[in-house]
């Protein structure tokens, strides 16, 4: 028979905004309780993912103070370290924010900030 259980080895990874998912959707509330970055890693190291991958604000909010982004990036890096989960691939969002939504960066035009 088949085994299908993925293990480290397969290389798989899974996004923080995708396991860290609340479940709200356009007709209703959330249904799940949210979990932190901290406990999705232990978490994808218990179902035998090999990587998390995440946009910047997946993992620092943007309005954390320079004192928690730090302490969020130390926790998050023991937590990999602890677990041996790999981050192949962390990218910015420029999609969510004002400033990024009129293409701010390659806008053949300034505009101002939101």
């Amino acid at each position: 028979m088949l085994d299908y259980t993925p293990k480290p080895e397969h290389k798989f990874t899974f996004g923080l905004w995708t396991v860290g998912n609340i479940g709200r959707d356009p007709f209703g509330g959330p249904v799940r309780e949210p979990k932190s970055p901290v406990e999705l890693v232990h978490l994808l190291a218990e179902v035998g993912a090999w990587g998390v991958n995440f946009h910047d604000n997946d993992l620092v909010p943007i309005d954390a103070t320079p004192t928690e982004r730090n302490r969020i990036i130390q926790d998050f890096k023991s937590a990999l370290r602890e677990t041996g989960i790999v981050v192949p691939m962390a990218t910015t969002n420029l999609f969510s924010d004002p400033s990024h939504r009129m293409m701010q960066g390659c806008a053949p035009m300034p505009c101002k900030k939101q």
